[in-house]
């Protein structure tokens, strides 16, 4: 399993975004940091991931990049860092008060 950062357009209202998410077997689990955007885990590469996306959410403009955690940075909390960098441990629960 890998973790991805999806990101989509304001045409698609971030609840319905997160609709689709807890609906998609593809995905194993999610949070939702940020409006507009999400962290994924999946064990699906990229472009698979990318393509049950847009099926869910056809004519939506959406980006699925893999979050490595050596090529990655910002500012956090640290369970969220524990969520990008162990996926196969990933769990949302008690991550945010907007999760999967």
């Amino acid at each position: 399993m890998k973790s991805y950062f999806f990101a989509h357009s304001h045409a698609c209202p971030p609840e319905y975004a997160h609709r689709i998410l807890n609906d998609t077997a593809a995905i194993e689990t999610w949070v939702s940091p940020f409006p507009y955007s999400a962290i994924i885990v999946s064990k699906l590469n990229p472009h698979k991931l990318a393509a049950v996306l847009r099926q869910r959410l056809p004519n939506i403009w959406l980006l699925v990049t893999e979050m490595n955690s050596q090529d990655v940075d910002g500012w956090l909390p640290g369970n969220l860092w524990e969520f990008v960098q162990n996926p196969a441990q990933a769990t949302s629960q008690q991550l945010l008060p907007i999760s999967a």
